[in-house]
């Protein structure tokens, strides 16, 4: 299906990039950036609501501080439409899922599951093989060792450092309290402190203290909104890198070359055949080959080979409900 691009100016940019940054900033506080008024920046929020760039605000949770660890399953598919389509919708309603991607090249779907044991992977496994045995050709399955990210400096420049989470595991137990907070946060990032006092049965200085101890463990990463990307230009591929040489030196000049690249959005380290998978944005193939060339000639001895993916759907937290 083809997206037409929604021209969006250089205003609208610096608003994406802050609010997908930290989408509980203030009005006050986003205007000032843009150098706009308040009700400017009120109107072009709900436009950009309305146009459906904007398509939702999500509070991300790192399920590795609560006791979780996370591996992906890979699909390719036959051609199957109807098929394809109940396993992907089956997909984002299943608590379970920590992210999505459907895509085409080496592979079509991708799930990264939360799982407490190797059996639960297994279970996993076999319940969605047996599901669609008739639409699954072949899968692979990949242990996550950490995903980082950075803003998106393509939309409007800026200083940007890669946040790490699921690296490692903890066992903070969450109170009731803070399981009705995440609960609320997690559909609605920009609900403010009233409202969620209210609907947590709580106080606003309850409220507050307990989403600052989340953000210090680490449990809270960010407070950002979805965004349709095609819808104003920018394509999503999704990179598997082969390496024939892992010095430590050679591995810290990589993710420090993705995090100060404009079209390296995430890198996700994964214990499989492969070993990084970097998320790049570009407006068309040819500056995504540009960016993997570019990569290439800091260090050509380093990499032995690169996959690609061309993503119609990249999804963190794709259910509605919490899993807790």
């Amino acid at each position: 299906m083809i997206i037409m691009a929604y021209n969006i100016d250089n205003i609208d940019k610096r608003i994406l990039f802050e609010l997908e940054k930290n989408a509980r900033i203030t009005d006050s506080a986003l205007a000032k950036l843009v150098k706009k008024s308040k009700d400017a920046v009120r109107y072009r929020i709900k436009k950009l609501e309305d146009e459906k760039i904007i398509l939702g605000y999500r509070t991300w949770i790192d399920y590795s501080k609560i006791g979780y660890r996370t591996s992906t399953i890979y699909l390719n598919l036959i051609n199957l439409p109807e098929k394809r389509e109940r396993l992907i919708e089956d997909l984002k309603k299943d608590k379970r899922v920590y992210w999505l991607g459907v895509a085409e090249g080496v592979w079509n779907i991708g799930i990264t599951y939360f799982i407490k044991s190797n059996h639960d992977l297994f279970e996993i496994k076999s319940e969605l093989l047996s599901k669609y045995k008739e639409l699954i050709v072949d899968s692979k399955i990949t242990s996550l060792a950490s995903v980082s990210v950075h803003e998106k400096t393509f939309l409007s420049k800026g200083n940007s450092s890669l946040i790490t989470f699921t690296e490692n595991i903890d066992n903070y137990e969450l109170e009731e309290i803070e399981k009705k907070i995440l609960k609320e946060l997690y559909n609605n990032s920009k609900i403010n402190l009233s409202e969620l006092a209210y609907k947590t049965k709580s106080t606003i200085d309850i409220v507050r203290s307990r989403m600052k101890k989340l953000e210090r463990l680490g449990i809270i990463i960010r407070y950002t909104i979805y965004i349709n990307y095609r819808k104003i230009g920018y394509e999503l591929y999704k990179t598997f890198i082969y390496l024939s040489s892992y010095t430590k030196e050679e591995l810290d000049n990589l993710m420090k070359y993705a995090e100060k690249s404009d079209k390296i959005i995430n890198v996700v380290k994964q214990i499989a055949s492969w070993d990084f998978e970097f998320i790049i944005f570009a407006k068309n193939f040819e500056e995504y080959t540009i960016t993997i060339n570019d990569l290439t000639k800091t260090n050509p001895k380093m990499f032995r080979k690169f996959e690609t993916a061309i993503m119609s759907e990249d999804i963190i937290f794709p259910c509605k409900e919490v899993y807790f």
